[in-house]
């Protein structure tokens, strides 16, 4: 009569198996996990870039409020007395960094949660932003329309950083060498137009 041979537990090769499926197991669960986490980064800046486009256009519009003249009352123009639209005279179709605006509290850069930061804290912007502003209609007679463009862009992960190694929204880096380098860069772009007030 033979007896029942007790167990003895697994053998290696069996304990080989079992770790090996578990480690493709563990490794494809940490890939998927990385993909979620960047693509969820990319989504959070996105999600910012749009917010600052949008606040760069608001912002454009409320300087409209200032731009009254000529008018069939005063034939002065004062389109010299805006913070930004100013800038078309001479730059009109051009990129521009536009300079922060103390009285605003508002310009060019921006920190990660989507803040504004000065020109004395460029170093720390996350984000930047140019503008670009067009004649529709000259102002001339009273009823100008411009278009306001904006462009929101920071840089992308792995791709060398800054076109010259300067922080993303210095005042030194041109701004086409900025256009010139799209694969450095993430960017979002949002247009309007802006007309002139109204005045009497």
């Amino acid at each position: 009569m033979t007896h029942p041979r007790k167990s003895r537990g697994y053998t290696a090769v069996e304990l080989l198996m079992a770790i090996s499926i578990f480690a493709i197991g563990v490794s494809g669960i940490i890939a998927m996990q990385k993909v979620t986490v960047v693509a969820n980064a990319h989504a959070k800046n996105l999600s910012i870039a749009t917010h600052i486009a949008q606040a760069w256009l608001d912002q454009l519009a409320t300087d409209a409020a200032a731009w009254n003249h000529p008018s069939p009352g005063n034939p002065t123009p004062d389109l010299g007395d805006t913070t930004w639209l100013t800038l078309a005279n001479g730059n009109e179709g051009l990129w521009l960094r536009p300079a922060y605006s103390g009285t605003r509290n508002f310009g060019a850069g921006f920190d990660a949660q989507g803040n504004p930061v000065s020109d004395a804290n460029a170093a720390s912007a996350v984000f930047c932003a140019h503008i670009r502003l067009s004649w529709l209609y000259p102002d001339t007679a009273g009823n100008g329309l411009m278009r306001t463009e904006v462009r929101v862009f920071w840089v992308r992960d792995g791709q060398g950083g800054t076109v010259n190694n300067q922080p993303v929204c210095s005042v030194g880096t041109p701004v086409d060498q900025i256009e010139d380098a799209p694969l450095r860069y993430h960017f979002v772009h949002q247009a309007s137009a802006v007309k002139q007030n109204t005045s009497s």
